[in-house]
């Protein structure tokens, strides 16, 4: 029996953070995402996820029309369904439906290891290592006076839970004196535990961020965008001799930047599983280390980092990890925490994991209610 594809779901909405993240552009009172549902001829449903509420739209007017009725195994067909060969890049829209791709390609892989009765790492090659490796990671302490001491009680904690090899956390929010003091007492503090990145989400100054590496630079693991430029972040990693990451995911155009060494996609906006696949095999050959991005998904999105991050060779450096701080997963079951430094996925076929359909239900009246939840909002 062909496994056709019946209907296109997606639910934009709104995911309660345990306590409001604070960073350089500000607070954040949830996490907007699309949570997106295949549904084929054969009574199979593949689970994905997109950033933000936009994706919604878009698989409703155009990609869920185009695509019922197709074969939902072949990938291939369906993305050319969606979109063009090529991207035009003077076209804008192109970036953003290639996001909804990519949260949509998540559902497709979910269907395809379905199918094959395979838990998706298997169906990706197997696993290379024991667990998908990711870091302990913390926003911003909004309170200057608590900024070192809360911060360093935060990174004990969240190493003596995780286990993880490394504590990131986001610099860019108090005067960059005392984050350089709070980035040494984190140091002293998780000495021979752990190490420490920090990421700036691009909120330094270039004389701050100078400073910054060059009283950190001996110690830290990396730097993620201290600036705006990725001119100046390459700089300041070659005068430090620093690993500087950088969200940047187009290899033509981080080719002229050598001195970042490390590429950080979301996985939905560089286009999916496949996209973050040919990435690892193009950063491998040039040399650039590649880990994924957390961006306060759900437990269905990041069950898709999960099983990246256990198959695929190029994931060796921990990924982002943020399924800490949202207050609901939006999946049945336990959320799966890192720990041990990572994650073991499932070994039921497809993503192994349910939707919480009354979880969703809540958080896309959230949505109705509040609306979309920028991270990037504008600074009048």
């Amino acid at each position: 029996m062909s496994c056709r594809i019946r209907d296109i779901r997606a639910i934009p909405v709104n995911i309660p953070y345990r306590s409001t993240p604070v960073m350089t552009c500000g607070a954040i009172a949830a996490s907007t995402r699309t949570i997106i549902a295949v549904e084929t001829t054969t009574g199979e449903t593949g689970y994905g996820e997109a950033s933000y509420a936009f994706p919604a739209d878009i698989i409703a007017r155009e990609f869920a029309p185009a695509l019922i009725g197709l074969d939902a195994l072949d990938h291939a067909l369906l993305r050319r369904h969606c979109l063009p060969r090529h991207l035009d890049l003077g076209t804008p829209s192109l970036k953003m439906r290639l996001a909804v791709w990519g949260g949509l390609e998540i559902a497709l892989w979910d269907l395809l290891a379905k199918h094959s009765g395979l838990p998706l790492y298997r169906l990706l090659g197997g696993a290379c290592r024991p667990r998908a490796p990711f870091v302990a990671y913390s926003y911003a302490e909004p309170d200057p006076a608590r900024a070192v001491t809360a911060m360093v009680d935060r990174a004990r904690r969240a190493i003596d839970e995780s286990g993880a090899p490394i504590f990131e956390v986001k610099i860019g929010v108090h005067p960059i004196d005392l984050e350089i003091e709070m980035v040494r007492a984190l140091h002293d503090a998780l000495a021979g535990r752990a190490r420490i990145a920090v990421d700036a989400n691009m909120g330094l100054s270039f004389d701050d961020a100078r400073k910054f590496a060059a009283a950190t630079a001996s110690f830290l693991e990396n730097l993620e965008e201290p600036v705006a430029s990725l001119a100046d972040m390459e700089r300041i990693g070659r005068e430090y001799r620093l690993n500087v990451s950088t969200h940047a995911a187009d290899i033509d155009l981080m080719r002229a930047y050598p001195g970042i060494r490390g590429i950080v996609p979301t996985l939905d906006a560089c286009g999916g599983i496949s996209a973050v696949r040919r990435l690892a095999e193009v950063c491998g050959a040039l040399g650039r280390r590649l880990w994924l991005r957390s961006h306060a998904e759900s437990g269905i999105g990041w069950a898709a980092m999960v099983h990246l991050g256990i198959s695929l060779p190029g994931l060796d450096r921990p990924g982002q990890a943020l399924i800490d701080s949202i207050a609901d997963d939006l999946i049945l079951g336990d959320p799966w925490l890192v720990r041990r430094g990572g994650v073991v996925p499932a070994e039921t076929p497809g993503l192994g994991v349910e939707p919480d359909w009354a979880a969703i239900g809540r958080c896309h009246d959230a949505f109705l209610k509040d609306g979309e939840i920028q991270a990037f909002t504008p600074s009048p």
